[in-house]
């Protein structure tokens, strides 16, 4: 089914998200050019004065620019009128001032630092206390960075995203181009998504002070925020993403990736600073506050904040209620809950009882256990990777892929009759994907053996029941022996197999869907004589 990709208010939608996205840019661009950048960690004690200063000027003409943005919004709300333009054209020139006004200025400020001052071009400035102008890095996130530099990248940034907003404004069709789109479709699956998902998990491990740093991260940010404003231009992912019910996903991924990636960063200084025996950020920085006021008045201040934000989206969202529920009708795609997506998720690939019941009741088991089974006191309130590896991987990888992935999975990319969809394909309810699922019990004896399928359930599921059986019985001492010897000495056999338990339950999530993509293997045991499928 055809639909315009570009109508008029995606345009001025398109035009607005730019124009945000430069503002973002620009005071990235002011706070490296003007900001006191002593970064975690770093004392301010015994540095010289800062020098650099923002204009007087430019705050307050970029705020009284921004305040007409305001005051001609809310006169168009009440009042209709071509108002929208000029406001607009107000907030786009406050992003150019301020972003070239900073460019500008750090420029400035570094040419006058590296020369001193000195109009002989042969000078050599003299070497100098470190001062609140320097950026002074965490312990293990690298060298200073070149501030200049840097802000006149996030300047420029600003100043693309800034017309390519203008371009919206004016009418321009800036789109996605059609053979990216039909690429990233083409390759688009449950086993590439999957795939590519833990492949990005090992990466953020492996590379975790690379990521750590500011200038990476904001730089992953302007990444994505190019691909998804582009990605808006076509109609079957907006379609999608925009819709009321599907937007909190939406917020769910960006504070997910801020909180990681936070506590990733922080987790990485203090592994340094600990390896050279200085103290971790939270031992420099306890946040310990009284209950009355301060507490108190923070909730009460988060509280107001939160309903200001809650009726706002109810005003600008409108509830997505669907028909009234009947027994005849479903709708299709039926989906859960969000938050029970990945257990819908998981309904693929595992029979009703199993997907339902028990790996839902093992990850409650498994959370209370935690407490009991883990004997590392390390890492108790303080950020730390080096300290808590084996935890660290385990939780953020149950966390991260087989949760919050699959629910991702099953929010934008599983459509009418949970098929797979490419994040740029059309949701067609009439798309058949032809399956030729097969048990285990029918490749052995069938496919292996060539013979029909004993008669005795036990004999002819016996293969899945020897391998089930097998993956629990060979792989507990094998990881015992390989893996778990100190943890064994310390806290002993019985913690030990509650914990390998929890471990190869949910290594058995992603095996079946290996096997399930691979060699289309449904079952690995099928009794349906007493309504038992693994």
């Amino acid at each position: 089914m055809h639909h315009e990709d570009l109508t008029p208010s995606v345009i001025q939608g398109l035009a607005w998200y730019y124009l945000l996205a430069a503002l973002a840019n620009a005071l990235a661009a002011a706070y490296l050019a003007y900001g006191t950048m002593v970064m975690e960690g770093n004392s301010r004690v015994g540095l010289a004065p800062k020098t650099r200063r923002m204009p007087s000027w430019l705050p307050i003409a970029c705020g009284v620019l921004w305040l007409g943005v305001a005051i001609l919004l809310t006169i168009q709300a009440v009042a209709p009128g071509p108002l929208v333009s000029a406001a607009y054209f107000l907030g786009a020139l406050a992003n150019m001032v301020l972003a070239i006004q900073a460019g500008a200025d750090a420029a400035q400020f570094g040419e006058v630092e590296a020369r001193g001052h000195a109009l002989d071009p042969d000078y050599e400035a003299p070497p100098r206390p470190p001062s609140l102008d320097d950026h002074i890095p965490p312990v293990g996130l690298g060298k200073p960075l070149n501030r200049t530099m840097w802000t006149l990248i996030w300047g420029v940034v600003a100043v693309v995203f800034q017309a390519m907003g203008l371009s919206y404004q004016l009418g321009g069709r800036v789109a996605m181009p059609g053979f990216i789109k039909d690429a990233i479709d083409a390759v688009s699956g449950p086993t590439s998504f999957f795939v590519g998902a833990t492949l990005a998990f090992a990466a953020m491990i492996r590379y975790r002070r690379f990521l750590s740093s500011g200038v990476v991260a904001w730089s992953i940010v302007n990444l994505t925020l190019l691909f998804f404003g582009l990605s808006l231009t076509d109609y079957d992912f907006r379609d999608i993403v925009v819709k009321p019910d599907n937007v909190p996903i939406v917020g769910m991924i960006v504070l997910v990736g801020v909180f990681t990636w936070h506590g990733l960063r922080r987790a990485v200084i203090n592994d340094a600073r600990m390896a050279r025996g200085l103290p971790n950020l939270e031992e420099l920085e306890p946040e310990k506050v009284l209950t009355w006021p301060d507490l108190v008045y923070t909730e009460l201040i988060a509280m107001v904040v939160g309903t200001l934000v809650l009726v706002v989206w109810a005003i600008a969202l409108q509830a997505p209620l669907e028909q009234p529920a009947s027994s005849t009708t479903a709708p299709n795609p039926s989906k859960a809950p969000w938050y029970f997506l990945g257990l819908q998720e998981m309904l693929v690939y595992f029979d009703p009882w199993m997907a339902g019941v028990v790996l839902p009741t093992l990850i409650i088991l498994g959370l209370m256990a935690m407490p009991y089974i883990d004997t590392n006191k390390l890492g108790n309130g303080y950020y730390t990777y080096e300290q808590r590896r084996f935890a660290y991987i385990t939780f953020q990888y149950g966390f991260l892929v087989l949760w919050v992935i699959l629910i991702l999975l099953g929010t934008f990319l599983r459509g009418p009759n949970w098929n797979f969809f490419g994040p740029y394909e059309y949701w067609d309810p009439h798309k058949l994907i032809p399956l030729n699922n097969v048990n285990l019990s029918d490749l052995f004896w069938i496919d292996l053996l060539g013979t029909s399928r004993p008669t005795n359930p036990l004999v002819r599921e016996a293969p899945g029941i020897l391998l089930t059986a097998g993956y629990f019985v060979v792989l507990i001492p094998l990881m015992a022996r390989l893996f778990f010897r100190k943890y064994i000495e310390q806290a002993g056999w019985g913690r030990y197999l509650v914990l390998s338990l929890l471990l190869l339950f949910m290594l058995s999530l992603p095996i079946k869907m290996v096997l399930r993509w691979t060699i289309n293997l449904k079952y690995l045991v099928f009794l349906p004589e007493i309504f038992f499928n693994i």
